[in-house]
């Protein structure tokens, strides 16, 4: 997808990513457990800045929100406990216990340092 982006975009076109990404120096069973802890899109195919770099950018900006990922996931946790009567009622409690489940995963994987989120600005060249 990224090379695509690369394809399209005029010279000094910019390409903005925000995404969760393992983090960076874990063994295998760390990236295995990150992977089984984040999302299911979790890009697996190594760091932000480098396949980026590979689909033909220049990394211009790269900003960790790590710490603002953490804090929105227990936001998001304290959300649900919050409405959780309410949301059971409209939308199922296997919905709930669903998304429960995964914001409370990848909270643990985050606060273990196996997943971060990153911000990335690209500049075609």
């Amino acid at each position: 997808m990224l090379r695509e982006c690369r394809r399209v975009l005029k010279r000094d076109g910019r390409l903005v990513v925000v995404t969760i990404e393992i983090a960076e120096g874990l063994g295998a069973a760390e990236r295995a457990q990150a992977t089984e802890l984040g999302p299911e899109d979790l890009g697996t195919g190594g760091p932000l800045r480098d396949l980026v770099a590979q689909s033909g950018f220049e990394v211009v900006i790269e900003r960790d929100l790590t710490e603002d990922f953490r804090v929105s996931l227990l936001d998001r946790l304290n959300a649900l406990d919050q409405n959780d009567a309410e949301l059971r009622r409209a939308e199922g409690h296997e919905m709930v216990d669903t998304e429960r489940e995964k914001r409370a995963n990848m909270l643990t994987a985050v606060q273990e340092g196996l997943l971060r989120r990153t911000a990335l600005v690209g500049r075609a060249w």
